[in-house]
């Protein structure tokens, strides 16, 4: 276990220096046994242990986590799973905006329970919570899944964990998210739609547009405006792949000051036309 242990460490460390790539809002990973699966990413993300179980590492703590069990990871908190054997988990990535008060007890509350550490939450699952992974994986498997969907389906997973455990256990759980990094990230997904230049999202939150642009950074690992272009890339490749709008009325509504801005946008990002991004899609 010791030697296994260091291995994990040198890895945990070397992952400490960057940042995990973009992924899908949910997904299903098969892991072998003995493999292992690193975080440190941009966003919240809860893992849930479909089959099988793993040794979970984060800094100085080793858990084991079976089929049935949740992990709350904290954005920016570098943690490592190893398989102990064939098995398969759940990812779901709060990349969006989580109303809180939907799913966490009030704070004061629960004061006295502050755990060791803020960065990571566990959760000891039922078989509700397995059933809602089946059916999710059938969905998935038949290709219904689109990304408003798995937004969904994440909000209904809270509101199945608020439903079927104690406030206690859902405050354990959920806690993670209400270090001041993530709250800051929550409230950016909140509110970043509403304004347009980065200068009016900084004064939003009070914040001078320098102090605002370095937190952001340190937050989300990369600069406002990227950052945002990034979302509006989302938006465009969701509302041109899946909605039936025209072109010309997406440009308008996207904030595009003309279709050929729009088109240049698409070529830039997608290497496509809007055009022939839509007939990939649908083909």
């Amino acid at each position: 276990m010791h030697l296994k242990y260091k291995k994990v460490m040198e890895l945990y460390h070397a992952e400490e220096r960057t940042y995990g790539t973009k992924n899908p809002t949910i997904e299903f990973k098969k892991l072998v046994k003995d493999e292992n699966l690193q975080f440190f990413t941009e966003s919240n993300q809860i893992v849930f242990i479909h089959e099988g179980s793993v040794a979970f590492f984060y800094r100085e703590v080793y858990k084991k986590i079976k089929a049935e069990e949740s992990i709350l990871i904290s954005l920016k908190s570098p943690c490592i799973l190893t398989a102990l054997e064939d098995t398969s988990i759940l990812i779901m990535r709060l990349n969006f905006y989580v109303n809180l008060q939907d799913y966490l007890p009030s704070v004061n509350e629960y004061e006295g329970t502050n755990s060791k550490n803020n960065s990571v939450g566990f959760l000891k699952s039922n078989q509700k919570m397995m059933g809602f992974a089946n059916m999710l994986k059938e969905y998935i498997n038949d290709g219904i899944a689109k990304p408003r969907f798995y937004d969904l389906k994440i909000q209904e997973f809270l509101f199945l964990i608020s439903a079927y455990h104690p406030k206690s256990a859902i405050f354990s759980f959920l806690k993670p998210i209400y270090n001041s990094d993530s709250l800051f990230a929550n409230n950016i997904y909140k509110n970043y739609e509403k304004v347009k230049t980065i200068q009016e999202l900084a004064s939003m939150f009070d914040y001078h547009l320098s102090g605002f642009e370095k937190k952001f950074k340190r937050v989300f690992n990369t600069s406002p405006y990227q950052w945002m272009q990034e979302q509006r890339s989302k938006k465009v490749y969701y509302e041109v792949a899946y909605g039936h709008k025209t072109f010309t009325r997406l440009s308008t509504e996207l904030g595009f000051s003309s279709p050929a801005h729009f088109n240049d946008f698409c070529k830039k990002y997608f290497n496509q036309t809007p055009g022939e991004l839509r007939k990939k899609i649908r083909e």
